[in-house]
This record gives C-alpha cells, sequence and structure tokens, in this order.
C-alpha cells in the first residue's frame, strides 16, 4: 500500500492470496463433473445403473455399466465417474476468490479532510462457507516515518489516522456501508489475520467492499508512504 502526503499522490499497494482445497484456479478449467438443464441435473456419470438402497436391516449403493469409478483429471479437465465416486464425494470443493485491483491510490493527503478509496473481493465457494482475512507487513510508512493506525473506531480530519473498512457486518474489520462521508469509520489493522468478510453457507459471486481512510495533521512529514497488505481465501470444507 503506497499513500503520498500532502504534495504527493498516495497509493496503496495489496497482496492477495487464495487457499482453495483441492483444485487451485478452478475458473480456468472445465469440470465435467456435472451436468444440467431445465430438466435435470446429473451429478456425475453413473453407467447403466447407480442408487442407494436400504431397509431396516441394511444399507446398499451399487452401480453397474461399464464406467471406471472415480476422479480424473488433466490441464484442462476434471470429471467423475461412476454413482459411488458421486455418493461418496457429492461435489469437488472448490473456492475462487478475485480481487478488483491490487493498487489503491488515496491521492494527495491533506488536513482538511478525510482522503477514502476501495476496492472489491469476491469469493465463490460451493463449501458450507469461507473466510477471508487481512495481514499488513508493517505500518504505512516512508522511511523512518509513519502514520498512525485509527484509534478510536473513525478516521477525522486533521488528525494523523490511517485504517480499514468493511462493507460486511459482523467481521473484525469495523464495517462502514458508505465509504466515503463522515464518520469514516476505520479498523486499524494488523500483522495478525482479521476477518473482513465471511459466510457460513455456499455463495456465488459473494462480493465485499473494503474501503481505505487516512488523514494527516499539521505535523505529519511529506512523502510516499505505502505498506502491503495479504487477503488470504479460505474455504471451510
Amino acid at each position: 500500500m503506497e499513500i503520498m502526503l500532502r504534495t504527493l499522490p498516495a497509493i496503496l499497494i495489496i497482496g492477495f492470496l487464495a487457499l482453495i482445497a483441492y483444485n487451485l484456479d478452478l475458473a480456468s478449467k472445465a469440470l465435467a463433473f456435472s451436468s444440467s438443464s431445465t430438466n435435470f441435473n446429473l451429478e456425475a456419470e453413473f453407467g447403466i445403473f447407480g442408487g442407494s438402497k436400504s431397509s431396516a436391516s441394511y444399507t446398499l449403493t451399487d452401480t453397474g455399466g461399464g464406467f471406471a469409478v472415480g476422479f480424473g483429471s488433466s490441464t484442462n479437465y476434471g470429471t467423475g465417474s461412476g454413482f459411488q465416486y458421486n455418493y461418496q464425494v457429492a461435489e469437488i470443493p472448490e473456492i475462487i476468490f478475485a480481487i478488483s485491483t491490487t493498487t489503491v491510490n488515496l491521492g494527495t493527503l491533506s488536513t482538511a479532510s478525510v482522503s477514502t478509496s476501495s476496492h472489491t473481493i469476491t469469493v465463490t465457494a460451493n463449501s458450507s462457507g469461507y473466510n477471508a482475512t487481512v495481514v499488513e507487513d508493517g505500518n504505512l510508512r516512508s522511511g523512518g516515518n509513519d502514520v498512525n493506525d485509527v484509534s478510536g473506531g473513525t478516521v477525522d480530519a486533521g488528525s494523523e489516522e490511517y485504517g480499514l473498512a468493511t462493507s460486511k457486518s459482523g467481521q473484525n474489520i469495523t464495517q462502514d456501508t458508505s465509504c466515503g462521508p463522515d464518520p469514516d469509520n476505520a479498523s486499524a489493522i494488523t500483522g495478525s489475520p482479521q476477518t473482513v468478510a465471511s459466510a457460513a453457507t455456499s455463495v456465488t459471486g459473494d462480493s465485499t467492499t473494503l474501503c481505505y481512510a487516512a488523514s494527516i495533521s499539521g505535523t505529519t512529514p511529506t512523502g510516499s508512504y505505502t505498506h502491503v497488505l495479504t487477503y488470504i481465501a479460505t474455504g471451510t470444507f
């Protein structure tokens, strides 16, 4: 994250890492595991027959017809075959994490107002939920000088403060849905993981806005202030 104070532009550089169970970067693969239309949904290749049977005394799953049971893949595809595989696995666990930009520019800061900027993160996960966290590599800094972390829950004009807010409620990082007009809610970013987004069920295209706010005082040294943030998305499979 780079931030320039007073007379220079401010820029924030953001890194991210997606922790993906079983399949990394599945957005670039074509999966043949399931097939569907308006009238059907086929979770795997079953062969001639496949099913589950039970009574008070037994439970039986069977499949037949020649398909090899299991999962096969190459660089360009992944496919599940046979009822036994489908019955045991049900669905290939995956999580896809995207960030709208890796650079956030807070512009030239002044004592008269709070500067804000934002980007979004988006998560798709066919799991029982996910958590997205943020970690910094150190305070926002320029050489031996740094900008104070926000205190009191808001970044205020005329004070040397910097922090982050999320559009999601119930996170370690405080919520701010407006990202602009006062008050500018914000939490201090630390070197320990803090949640910025989460879900307790499977999601598709779950978007979160992350808002950065900074201000300076009359004694803040000029310079180009930067630090790097790492975002991590983890599925709960």
